[in-house]
């Protein structure tokens, strides 16, 4: 006679993996014509040369639709933002929350 062990997840939800998919077309979707406030953001220095090489790379994009599009992505993140209390917090839920697909 063979024993048999097994588990059993009372609570499939909570303990399944998340799953990953594709944003959808109309997520990252905001125009410059779209734009109507302006608002001012400090960067660190690593930030501004990532931004200004994006920009150089970029045929046609400026600064201000990378900015946009970055804060429509932030958008379609599952946070909690309530329990985000400061900016550790902050930082932490959004490595969380995004994957990144590397090259190479």
């Amino acid at each position: 006679m063979s024993r048999v062990s097994y588990q059993v997840a009372f609570d499939r939800q909570e303990s399944a993996p998340p799953t990953f998919e594709a944003l959808d077309v109309g997520a990252i979707d905001t125009r410059k014509r779209d734009a109507k406030i302006r608002i001012a953001v400090d960067l660190s220095k690593r930030q501004a040369r990532w931004l200004k090489g994006v920009v150089a790379d970029a045929d046609g994009i400026d600064d201000r639709a990378v900015i946009r599009a970055l804060v429509d992505l932030g958008a379609e993140l599952h946070i909690d933002w309530s329990a985000v209390k400061k900016p550790a917090d902050l930082r932490a839920a959004v490595r969380e929350a995004v994957v990144i697909r590397r090259h190479g």
